[in-house]
């Protein structure tokens, strides 16, 4: 669907405005049955009139959630029960750690915390604002399901790795990771072409809009791992110092 024919141009502004869409199989409707939707990379890069761009349609949505913007209305229709995806990418730690002059306990890479895994987006919003559509999605999830999602600590709280002398590497870790797709509308009171107005209308939705979270535990944390990075060459340079 064409970003252009996203919004609702036929209805009347009075009524239209005040009514909160439906979920109508990966799309919202109204009670006229009018449908709409289409996934975010379908929108403008740039708002304009006639039609918002992705990334101001979930700004605006987190700002409603934030009670920082008036005017403005939105939601999330999850397509089906959040499903575990398994452990995400590997990702550093720490730097690097060159082993230049070998030896045994001096030269061992050491973790000893724990770190706190967030949620991600698949149109991602400033950190600010990440908070209200984090709102949004885990109070669909808590409500509609028996998932946890959202921020957690993860478990690991001590590590350490050696290094054998010619070579570097670093800590890395990943962790269980779940997601939701979704459809997400936006209901404009006002239609003028600023932020936290519709553009000319008042209704958008995206579908196919993602989000991650950790896989919490029982007691609440995150089943993560840490591991030494594959070894790695060490050059004549970075020895030299």
């Amino acid at each position: 669907m064409a970003a252009t024919t996203v919004a609702l141009t036929t209805l009347g502004t009075a009524l239209a405005f005040a009514e909160t869409p439906q979920y109508c199989d990966h799309e919202v409707c109204l009670k006229d049955g009018t449908r709409f939707g289409a996934p975010a990379d379908a929108f403008p890069a740039q708002s304009q009139h006639g039609a918002v761009s992705a990334t101001q349609l979930v700004n605006d949505c987190a700002q409603a959630q934030m009670n920082t913007l008036s005017d403005v209305s939105c939601g999330f229709y999850p397509y089906q029960d959040p499903q575990t995806v398994g452990y995400g990418q590997w990702t550093a730690l720490t730097s690097d750690y060159a082993n230049c002059s070998g030896g045994n306990d001096a030269n061992n890479v050491n973790w000893a915390s724990s770190t706190t895994y967030t949620t991600t987006n698949s149109v991602q919003v400033s950190a600010s604002l990440k908070v209200g559509i984090d709102k949004l999605i885990e109070t669909t999830i808590s409500t509609s399901y028996s998932y946890t999602w959202g921020t957690a600590q993860g478990t690991t709280q001590q590590f350490s790795a050696f290094v054998p002398q010619g070579y570097k590497a670093h800590l890395q870790h990943r962790y269980q990771q779940q997601q939701v797709a979704g459809v997400m509308w936006i209901n404009y009171g006002k239609t003028g072409d600023k932020s936290g107005q519709g553009y000319g209308h008042h209704y958008y939705a995206i579908t196919d809009f993602i989000s991650t979270s950790p896989v919490k535990k029982d007691d609440g944390l995150v089943d993560d791992e840490v591991s030494l990075s594959p070894l790695t060459a060490v050059t004549p340079d970075e020895c030299s110092a």
